[in-house]
């Protein structure tokens, strides 16, 4: 290239043209910076859309039609040692989203309070202090998942106007539309995932079946490929930066939440497999709620901390240890190649362990029971489906070992004290409910319906005037519940079936 060939690794002073040309690169990034802080901060949030022919335009053309890399999923390998990079999109929110999100900043606010005074409570899967930062940011936009995480906020945090009929609303379909929407356009991010766990929770808490349990498998498959069910050996899409705790509990939370929902939505039918597997071995659980809600930095318990340890835990983390054995009972029941001795070995220790996990939980319901309720009906509802399948020597096929004996006898006198526990639980749930009706949790409803067949089960068999009392009791506690989530009004249609078709004869009933 008749060039000279000069190896020296010194730099040469800047000149005057490097000078100029540096100080009009400053001039022109502060009259663009200037101009954005010129506008309103109460004014409408803006979508990212720009003026065909721009210079930003121009620039950014090539990523907004840029697809998302297939390197990723061809060869995961290649995408880390050539750090290819998810390209960032540069599509305008379409109008209908972007007004129904709010035309202003306050409307949004009002989204984001609603939302973390009640539904956050029970499932705190989005960081308070990163959206609070987002939106104290004079220069944010209103990129495709962001509003969609939004308008999830405020399907969830809706109330069903008409009646179970009035759940699947307009905004119900505009909210699941979006989304196809926002993942055909090659979006993969956490904000996604999140927004889809909130459409799953509405699903599950208004019995919007099989809407609920796809959606809920969706969610697993997102965080999936996100590498959130092990940030350690899985392929990582999330780039983590250095010490960034609050991002990294958040990630956490997440995949803990997708766990949760997972292994709620196939409490009632026994035989489908999950879509998570169980926590990697190394695992810990979420740190404190509150301090992790404002930025502050909190140890985290291993997962496998027995249940009767003395150091307090947070709301969530004693949520995620009922999601934990949840999902050890679920595939239990579902194992139909395990051994009767084994069977019943494993069925013991995980009612010891659910019991142990239930005592400990009344004191901080008494406290706090919008955020503490939670954890203990998930217990109480693992109990009660541990308790059913092994309380029949019939549906144990086992062979009349010790073991089996041993759980029968636990099983029967489980449910009757089971339902006696959840009784007193749904009499402390039903005062909060009618206290802050918008922070109650969807989760408890199977524990409410199943201590009610219970009791229906006694009335039916002891002719005592008590059971039939406390199963009115515990409908009543689900009509309710019916004023915030429509599963109430099922988990009612479906006793009254049974009531039909079993305790017909029952005058209690």
């Amino acid at each position: 290239m008749s060039r000279a060939c000069d190896y020296t690794e010194a730099i040469p002073n800047p000149t005057s043209e490097d000078f100029a040309t540096m100080r009009q690169r400053i001039a022109d990034l502060e009259a663009h910076l200037e101009g954005r802080r010129s506008e309103s901060w109460h004014g409408p949030m803006r979508s990212i859309s720009r003026s065909p022919g721009s210079s930003v335009e121009t620039s950014l053309a090539a990523d907004r039609n840029a697809p998302f890399p297939a390197a990723f999923f061809l060869d995961a390998e290649v995408f880390a040692e050539a750090q290819m990079t998810v390209p960032k999109l540069n599509i305008p929110v379409p109008p209908e989203v972007a007004a129904t999100v709010g035309v202003s900043i306050l409307d949004i606010q009002d989204i984001v309070d609603r939302y973390f005074a009640n539904v956050h409570t029970w499932l705190p899967c989005i960081s308070k202090k990163r959206m609070q930062l987002i939106l104290s940011n004079p220069a944010v936009e209103l990129s495709l998942d962001l509003a969609l995480l939004l308008l999830s906020m405020k399907l969830v945090t809706q109330f069903p106007q008409n009646g179970p009929q009035s759940v699947r609303s307009p905004l119900y379909s505009l909210t699941k539309s979006y989304f196809n929407f926002v993942e055909s356009q090659g979006v993969l991010s956490l904000q996604l995932l999140q927004a889809g766990l909130l459409i799953a929770a509405y699903e599950l808490g208004h019995a919007i079946y099989p809407a609920a349990y796809l959606t809920t498998g969706h969610c697993a498959r997102l965080g999936h490929a996100l590498g959130l069910n092990d940030r350690q050996n899985a392929p990582q899409l999330l780039k983590r930066k250095p010490g960034a705790w609050a991002e990294l509990e958040e990630m956490k939370r997440v995949w803990w939440a997708v766990m949760l929902l997972d292994r709620y939505v196939n409490l009632g039918s026994h035989g489908h497999p999950l879509a998570t597997d169980d926590p990697v071995r190394n695992e810990t659980l979420p740190a404190d709620d509150d301090l992790w809600d404002e930025g502050e930095l909190s140890t985290s318990e291993p997962l496998y901390v027995t249940a009767s340890t003395n150091v307090k835990a947070g709301a969530f983390a004693r949520t995620s240890q009922a999601t934990h054995l949840l999902g050890r009972l679920i595939r239990l029941l579902n194992d139909k190649l395990l051994d009767a001795p084994m069977r019943f070995t494993e069925a013991i220790q995980l009612h010891r362990t659910l019991q142990a996990l239930a005592n400990l939980l009344p004191n901080d319901v008494h406290s706090s029971p919008e955020r503490y309720g939670t954890p203990l009906a998930l217990t109480y509802s693992s109990l009660m489906h541990l308790c059913d399948p092994f309380a029949c020597t019939e549906s144990n096929h086992g062979q009349h070992t010790v073991e089996e004996t041993e759980m029968q006898t636990i099983a029967i006198t489980g449910l009757k004290t089971l339902g006696a526990d959840v009784l007193r639980f749904s009499d402390l749930f039903q005062r909060s409910m009618m206290a802050n009706p918008a922070a109650t949790s969807p989760l408890i409803g199977d524990c409410l319906y199943f201590a009610a067949t219970i009791y229906a089960w006694l009335a039916n068999e002891t002719g005592l005037k008590s059971m039939g009392d406390a199963y009115h009791t515990l409908r009543g506690v689900l009509e309710t519940m019916g004023s915030r989530w429509a599963v109430a009004h099922h988990y009612l249609a479906l006793l009254n079936t049974s009531k039909q078709t079993l305790y017909a004869g029952s005058s209690l009933l």
